[in-house]
């Protein structure tokens, strides 16, 4: 019970603000599609990929987070979630959904080119909901023309978007640049986490001033920027601890703390249990 809790934690701070690559090999079926269900008062980490991501919600009330966008969601709604742009996910109450990824090749393969073009992100149109209802029909479909199917079924759902909810307005100039700060900051976090960094370093990787930049990072991502920063070195010290190659004050060092008790003390804030050998068996 404790290890998959373990396992758990560590999944999911690995995957706390990233750029998310996706899997996408098939040619054949270049999709990534999954039923999600999210338990009430919770966060989806914030995330951002190339590929466009369409979200169809079957129950319950939360809010989509898109760079600065917050937008009430709740059963019957459709969202696209726009190539590049930063996003979570908060519930309210239960809530479920299905989400569907669509590669960029794919879409420019059949003219609608994602990259270029912003849809609306919020769609209530019966069209496009009757065309979700064929996709998730077409993935559950289990005869011999289920790819076919699912192609099919796919390319109707990015027309009836594209001919009808292409977004009148673009993000502005502004925005789009302070979006590339705050990524350019959780690359800087990622790439120096080991090292004795500081909020005005980090600010200033960013392009941005300390006082600013504190107040958009928190705005964008729903993180202090020393909660972050701790979240990223307490999962790489929970990678190096299950290595079993590092004793915990090792482990600590190599992450970016120099004190034992305060890593201690962040990490169980952090992960649920304590870093020590005991707490981990």
């Amino acid at each position: 019970m404790l290890q998959s809790f373990y396992n758990h934690v560590e999944s999911w701070l690995e995957n706390v603000m990233v750029y998310e690559k996706h899997d996408l090999n098939s040619r054949l079926l270049p999709f990534i599609y999954h039923f999600d269900v999210m338990q009430a008062g919770r966060r989806d980490y914030t995330h951002w990929h190339e590929n466009i991501e369409i979200l169809c919600f079957t129950e319950g009330r939360g809010r989509v987070i898109c760079d600065y966008r917050r937008t009430d969601v709740a059963a019957g709604d459709i969202f696209v979630i726009n190539s590049e742009e930063l996003h979570m996910i908060e519930s309210d109450n239960i809530v479920s959904y299905h989400c569907f990824i669509v590669d960029t090749d794919f879409c420019i393969e059949n003219g609608i080119k994602t990259q270029n073009v912003r849809f609306e992100s919020k769609i209530n149109d019966p069209v496009v909901l009757q065309k979700y209802a064929e996709l998730v029909y077409a993935y559950n479909n289990k005869d011999e023309f289920r790819d076919a199917g699912i192609r099919l079924a796919a390319l109707g759902l990015l027309l009836s978007i594209a001919k009808k909810h292409v977004a009148s307005e673009g993000i502005d100039s502004q925005t789009r640049s302070h979006v590339q700060n705050i990524k350019q900051a959780i690359k800087y976090i990622k790439e120096n986490f080991q090292k004795n960094i500081n909020i005005d370093g980090i600010s200033e990787a960013a392009g941005l001033s300390r006082a600013y930049f504190s107040r958009e990072f928190k705005e964008l991502t729903g993180f202090t920027i020393t909660n972050y920063v701790n979240l990223v070195r307490c999962q790489n010290a929970c990678k190096l601890l299950r290595s079993g190659k590092y004793r915990v004050n090792e482990a600590a060092a190599e992450c970016g703390f120099d004190n034992l008790s305060y890593f201690a003390k962040t990490y169980k804030k952090t992960m649920g249990i304590l870093p020590f050998p005991e707490e981990t068996a």
